[in-house]
């Protein structure tokens, strides 16, 4: 069972770094709310916490309570 969650939150992480990358997003700019990002990578909302938390982790976003969440560092860090 961990281990298919853990599959599920790497494929999520690897989504979100392609849409930051679709979306040409980049440091400074505020990512999709996990919410939506749920919607469109048709994921369960904790999963995509998950992922989230993971990338604020290594550094390559940043939360901001009450403002959002935003791409702190674009390239650099590997997600793999």
């Amino acid at each position: 069972m961990k281990n298919e969650r853990s599959k599920v939150y790497v494929e999520i992480l690897k989504q979100i770094r392609q849409l930051m990358e679709d979306d040409r997003l980049t440091t400074g700019d505020k990512i999709p709310s996990e919410r939506e990002l749920s919607e469109r990578l048709g994921a369960g909302r904790s999963s995509v916490r998950e992922a989230l938390r993971a990338l604020e982790l290594i550094g390559l976003i940043e939360t901001r309570r009450g403002e959002g969440t935003f791409i702190k560092e674009v390239g650099g860090s590997s997600i793999y």
